[in-house]
């Protein structure tokens, strides 16, 4: 392990688990942060506020707008996703931020995917040399993202993908919708949703273990020569509907239900699933995270504890 990295440039760095990355690189107080932003901000935004940000204002469709943003021996963290902008242009912005990377010298990049370019695939263990069959328009996108990123490895800096699965913590979209439904207080039909996806894995993970997995992989001394790494929490045996649901009702301190659940048999729902279009039509998939944890990287916070840690924010913000 490298005991620092000079620069670390960071798109997307608005979004979800951007903030929560720049949060703690700016805590870590180890690295020299640039972001790269749209919004017009001025000059540099470093301060006593938040020592060693840098705010770069650029477009990563504009490629003259990155020659500030990135620089010789740098560590790139691609977070940013256009969000209704197409195919067309998520790959253009992509590839105009890979010739940057080229033109630059940069050291690594570190592309932040999903675990939705694996779609529908009928194992139950999914690990990343399986062959992915996406079947939503976020996650084909995704893997023709990463498929570009994967054929610049040539250019002369080391390449990594991560995957994380169903992202959740404080601000994220992910248990919201049932937070609301159980926070609503409709029993019955809260009871019936239960009965449903009673076993269903949920493939959560939460947001500080995934911003671990980048950290790590910034300061990860060797070369990771475009390996594709799965950042989960699905090892854990309550990463399923039922229980995930029992944490929540119990921290926002909802009573139980109070007839016993019943499960819908999972073949059944992996059909009521794809007849919903669903892209996880699968209840009983879990996503392995063993290959970037042999390399050394331990998850900081237990699956529970990130739960309550959700629950007790989306509580303080009702």
């Amino acid at each position: 392990m490298v005991k620092s990295l000079h620069t670390v440039a960071i798109t997307g760095a608005s979004g979800f688990i951007g903030k929560h990355l720049v949060e703690h690189l700016r805590q870590s107080g180890t690295l020299r942060i640039k972001v790269l932003s749209r919004k017009q901000q001025g000059q540099s935004h470093g301060s006593e506020l938040d020592p060693g940000l840098e705010v770069i204002q650029g477009d990563l469709r504009v490629p003259n707008s990155l020659n500030r943003f990135l620089e010789p021996g740098c560590t790139v963290v691609h977070l940013a996703y256009l969000k209704g902008c197409g195919e067309s242009a998520n790959l253009s912005a992509t590839n105009n931020l890979l010739e940057a990377c080229k033109a630059a010298k940069v050291k690594r990049f570190i592309h932040c995917s999903t675990a939705a370019v694996f779609g529908r695939i009928p194992h139950n263990m999914i690990t990343e040399d399986m062959p992915c069959q996406p079947t939503s328009e976020y996650g084909i996108t995704k893997l023709k993202i990463e498929r570009a990123v994967l054929a610049a490895a040539h250019d002369g800096f080391d390449i990594a993908i991560l995957r994380p699965t169903a992202v959740f913590g404080s601000g994220s979209g992910s248990l919201e919708k049932l937070a609301e439904d159980l926070m609503a207080g409709k029993r019955l039909r809260n009871y019936l949703k239960s009965c449903l996806f009673n076993e269903r894995r949920m493939n959560l993970v939460y947001v500080a273990n995934v911003v671990a997995a980048i950290v790590f992989m910034i300061r990860y001394e060797k070369n990771f020569e475009g390996g594709v790494f799965i950042v989960s929490d699905d090892d854990n045996p309550k990463n399923n509907f039922a229980d995930v649901e029992r944490v929540l009702m119990h921290r926002l301190s909802i009573k139980d239900y109070s007839l016993p659940l019943f499960s819908v048999p999972l073949n059944l729902l992996s059909f009521l699933l794809k007849l919903m279009g669903r892209n996880d039509a699968n209840p009983r998939c879990n996503y392995d995270s063993r290959k970037l944890i042999d390399l050394g990287f331990r998850r900081p916070v237990a699956f529970e504890a990130g739960l309550k840690a959700y629950a007790d924010w989306y509580r303080s913000n009702q």
